[in-house]
């Protein structure tokens, strides 16, 4: 059987759509052999009014403060890393530099995307349906890794959910992503949770929503460094049998991937 060590995109109850605290999580990990586990719940925002999906501002304290009482409690067991996931907007330096004073890795989850200053009317990035759409998810993400304020992107093909035919433009926008990656020397992310959903059906058939394998061949093409996360938001979920089917293929795509992140 497939051995996991670590998973680095894990959710946490203050989200409102997931299940358990952190030691829910760390006995989960414990109990499956885990030696890493980063807690990377939905960051709080100043922009995105979602707060049905996410943590509000004043119940960061006690996100950290859960975190923090789990460091201290399982020490000699597991090796447990402060994070958040959080979408990338432009010229908002000061809520990043915020954010990385308070945890020690983000996340690059770009959910949402807009045309409008200010980031007013997101649009989901599970629902992108244009070439437009999906190029400006494709800039976004470019955007957001030269920050350096990441340390992993997340389902990088997550803007195939609504798009799903793999045209030029889909390829192109792979190619964009990829190419950034690389030269920020980001991993990006093979994600068990595409394999929950439900399948959907294109002109090649049926496909998962995400990860797509045309697109990890792409990540492939640039040697791009590939971890596999649970993106848990049960604990029991957290080394299910999803995350095995991942792992089987993304080893049948012949891509290697890495066991840990290097956090700073």
């Amino acid at each position: 059987m497939t051995k996991f060590l670590a998973n680095y995109h894990t959710h946490h109850e203050l989200c409102r759509h997931a299940e358990g605290t952190t030691e829910d999580y760390v006995k989960e990990a414990i109990r499956c052999g885990f030696k890493e586990l980063g807690m990377s719940d939905h960051a709080y925002s100043y922009l995105i009014n979602d707060y049905g999906v996410r943590m509000k501002p004043e119940e960061f304290a006690i996100y950290s403060k859960d975190i923090d009482d789990n460091i201290l409690k399982y020490h000699d067991k597991i090796k447990i890393y402060k994070g958040l996931e959080v979408e990338f907007i432009e010229d908002n330096a000061e809520y990043y530099k915020e954010l990385l004073k308070k945890v020690e890795y983000l996340v690059l989850g770009q959910h949402y995307i807009s045309f409008n200053i200010g980031f007013s009317a997101p649009i989901s990035s599970f629902a992108l349906v244009s070439k437009k759409e999906i190029i400006e998810y494709g800039r976004m993400i470019e955007k957001a890794l030269e920050t350096k304020y990441f340390t992993l992107l997340a389902h990088p093909d997550l803007y195939m959910c609504g798009y799903q035919e793999w045209d030029e433009t889909a390829i192109a926008v792979a190619h964009q992503i990829c190419k950034a990656a690389k030269k920020a020397k980001i991993p990006v992310e093979y994600n068990a949770n595409g394999f929950r959903r439900r399948k959907v059906m294109t002109t090649k058939g049926l496909k998962r929503p995400y990860p797509r394998e045309e697109f990890f061949e792409i990540v492939k093409e640039y040697d791009l460094e590939v971890i596999i996360s649970s993106d848990c938001h049960v604990p029991e979920l957290l080394c299910d049998e999803y995350l095995l089917e991942a792992v089987e293929a993304l080893e049948k795509q012949g891509i290697k991937r890495i066991d840990y992140l290097k956090i700073k």
